[in-house]
């Protein structure tokens, strides 16, 4: 009953929200029912994976792309060579790949119909059973035809940029992630913690709404727009730039500190915003580029960090809870959902449907 009383409410007070900001709220919920679905007493994780296996090998496209890239890197700061993450478009026509037979080969589709990625599946599946499929829909056709398969349980996403689908499925993979190295004799114990707390970490980004809203008055009138980052922030960053992009139609793009500063600053000849992404892995090193930056070009800085900064990073800051890099990661996924959120806002745009992209199956 009480539970029926809160939507009621929620319907009330949410009315006027787009889908995405609707979709963006529901993300600490469904990471809790994935922990309760797939998550067992002792942290047990309850997914079903090929038996001897010491690779695992993401096939995906867009957002889902982004998420293997994140998993991918997780799993290689384990063990080095241990995964990879490849175009589900480049396999589809790439006549020479050799499957290896002791390999995992993860199809990731929200919609599980998406054409590259089911052509990649098929030409797989020739050659081998150890094939999983991660999709937000059930009997889609990338369910059907892997040998293993897992639900994201995000529900129904009406907003074309996905958020919650996109949320959902990177924890999964965490989690098919975590089986693979725990039956690999990696201890996952600590990594298992931080999952647990990780609706907490993304209930607080959510609550920074109107800070963010407020950096995204800074960002709604640059020509480019780039996040700067280091490791799995990184790969994180590239799935921001992608919502930046879709929602507010301004060019995005992402990079490492130090790669950036070979070349690709010219970009900041014209009217930029930077978005760097602080740590304390990277603190002194992001400074010392930032710095260099501001003495040859003019342009506004965001800064996002999980630590305490000093004067010269205090302006236009945003920080967040997040004590490991998992947690981090998650509360940069949302992070940059609000601010692609935001943005589109400042320029009117209509963010459920961006002009000329449409969704497979909501």
């Amino acid at each position: 009953m009480l539970d029926k009383f809160k939507k009621i409410i929620y319907k009330l007070f949410s009315s006027n929200k787009t889908y995405m900001e609707r979709e963006i709220e529901e993300e600490p919920e469904i990471i809790n029912k994935i922990i309760r679905k797939y998550v067992k007493i002792n942290y047990n994780i309850d997914i079903e994976i090929p038996d001897n296996i010491k690779k695992i090998t993401f096939i995906a496209s867009g957002s889902s792309y982004n998420s293997a890239c994140i998993v991918s890197y997780f799993l290689n700061s384990k063990n080095n060579n241990i995964s990879n993450a490849l175009y589900a478009s480049e396999i589809a026509i790439d006549e020479n790949f050799n499957t290896e037979a002791d390999t995992m080969y993860i199809f990731i589709s929200q919609s599980g119909e998406t054409s590259d990625t089911n052509i990649a599946l098929n030409k797989i599946s020739k050659e081998t059973d150890k094939t999983f499929a991660l999709t937000n829909t059930k009997n889609s056709t990338l369910y059907n035809n892997a040998k293993f398969k897992m639900l994201t349980n995000a529900g129904s996403e009406k907003a074309i940029a996905s958020t919650k689908a996109m949320t959902a499925q990177t924890f999964c993979l965490f989690l098919i992630a975590l089986k693979f190295l725990e039956l690999n004799n990696i201890n996952i114990t600590a990594d298992v913690d931080n999952l647990m707390s990780l609706s907490s970490n993304i209930q607080d980004v959510i609550s920074k709404k109107d800070n963010i809203n407020a950096l995204s008055k800074i960002i709604s009138n640059s020509d480019n727009i780039v996040i700067l980052s280091n490791n799995i922030f990184t790969t994180i960053a590239k799935e921001g730039a992608l919502k930046i992009q879709e929602t507010s139609y301004i060019s995005s793009l992402s990079y490492p500190f130090g790669e950036f500063m070979h070349g690709h600053m010219a970009i900041l000849n014209k009217k930029t915003s930077v978005i760097a992404v602080i740590n304390e892995k990277n603190y002194t090193f992001a400074h010392k580029v930032l710095l260099s930056l501001k003495s040859k070009y003019k342009f506004d800085v965001i800064l996002i960090s999980n630590i305490d900064l000093d004067e010269d990073f205090k302006n236009n800051s945003i920080k967040v809870c997040a004590k490991d890099d998992i947690s981090y990661s998650f509360a940069l996924l949302t992070l940059y959902q609000i601010l692609s959120l935001c943005i589109a806002k400042q320029l009117n745009n209509d963010i459920d449907k961006p002009q000329g992209l449409t969704k497979i199956v909501q």
